[in-house]
């Protein structure tokens, strides 16, 4: 079964408690000046550890760090930036695709804003190219198509009845194939095939996100690049429109006055479960503490220890375990710069009204 990027990083994206270790290095291609980055977070991490563990304590957590450092396989095949996260129970080195810059954080929560804009930026699909004897499946992403497996097709020989039984066999086949595949991630499927292959494929498969248009009219695996091109300047493009249409509800729900902009009352919204959609920035971190029962906030102006973390990035975790979305944006996207925005649930409009005018009535009780 296909496991998605979003199933692998759920893990760090929920892991919660004790101590945890981020790091986000920059790769130029530079192996130095990799190891460079990575002793300077090892130095730093021993300074925010410091009172939380001991000297000994320190060094046995940081040692996987510290084995990377000298490590002649992992970095140089490292092609992308870095993500770097540890707890006690975990040790994981990550290829970044997305821009980032060097960072490292010590917190009760992995920092992972970089992880949901690789998630938002970078879609998996699956290819199914197809041939006059065979079907070959792909899984993709913006920069990887690997192949999954071939299913052999039905062949075009006997009477035109046997050919009929023996696709539509072929074809039951190929369906529960890409639905085992399929059970725990449900990526868009495109086609690639000549014209007739691909519209006998359209007719006769029921994957509900099969996208009902050939990319290609050929496969050939040796230009599976050219062929994944269009697939992957769509997937970018929807990707640039969803921050887009996420931003277009947040206007449409401010008119029914089903949003919150102040970053207190989201954190309050946020712990009592009524935030549907959040809006946050990738270009600030708001440093501080949430209390988790009350969403009562502790704002500092940087980083003042092993506890605190990016406000931010602790309540777009909050959102996501409570089956929210969140969306990242740049913040000339998000109208007037800021931060964080946030969409209510109807329901916690409802009781938010309520509560409203219970305070009211007492008032008018109160004062007559």
């Amino acid at each position: 079964m296909l496991t998605s990027k979003k199933m692998a990083l759920k893990p760090l994206i929920e892991s919660t408690d004790g101590v945890h270790l981020t790091a986000y290095i920059v790769n130029r291609g530079d192996l130095g000046d990799l190891q460079v980055q990575l002793q300077e977070t090892i130095d730093q991490a021993h300074e925010w550890l410091t009172p939380a563990m001991s000297e000994e304590e320190r060094v046995r957590f940081l040692e996987p760090l510290s084995a990377l450092v000298t490590d002649t396989k992992i970095l140089p095949h490292m092609k992308s930036n870095i993500g770097i996260f540890r707890n006690r129970e975990s040790f994981r080195v990550l290829n970044i695709p997305v821009e980032v810059e060097q960072a490292c954080q010590v917190a009760t929560t992995f920092h992972v804003k970089p992880l949901l804009k690789w998630l938002q930026s970078d879609q998996d699909f699956l290819l199914l190219g197809i041939e006059a004897g065979m079907f070959h499946l792909y899984s993709g992403s913006q920069t990887s198509i690997k192949p999954i497996d071939s299913l052999a097709r039905a062949q075009n020989m006997g009477t035109t009845h046997l050919k009929l039984a023996q696709n539509d066999l072929t074809f039951a086949h190929l369906n529960q194939w890409i639905d085992h595949l399929t059970t725990h991630s449900q990526p868009k499927l495109f086609l690639a095939g000549e014209d007739s292959l691909v519209e006998q494929a359209l007719h006769n498969m029921h994957y509900k996100k099969l996208v009902r248009q050939s990319v290609a009219p050929y496969f050939n695996r040796s230009k599976l690049s050219e062929i994944c091109a269009p697939i992957r300047d769509l997937l970018k493009y929807e990707a640039k429109t969803n921050v887009e249409k996420a931003l277009t509800e947040f206007r449409f729900a401010e008119e029914g006055n089903r949003t919150r902009k102040n970053i207190f009352q989201i954190a309050k919204a946020v712990v009592q479960g009524k935030v549907r959609k959040l809006i946050v920035t990738d270009e600030l971190n708001i440093f501080g503490k949430i209390d988790r029962k009350s969403g009562g906030l502790a704002i500092h102006p940087i980083d003042m220890d092993h506890e605190d973390d990016d406000i931010l990035d602790d309540l777009a975790q909050m959102v996501l375990s409570q089956g929210g979305e969140v969306t990242v944006a740049s913040r000339h996207e998000i109208p007037k710069g800021r931060p964080i925005l946030a969409i209510l649930d109807d329901d916690g409009v409802v009781l938010e009204k309520t509560a409203e005018l219970e305070q009211l009535n007492r008032l008018q009780e109160r004062f007559g």
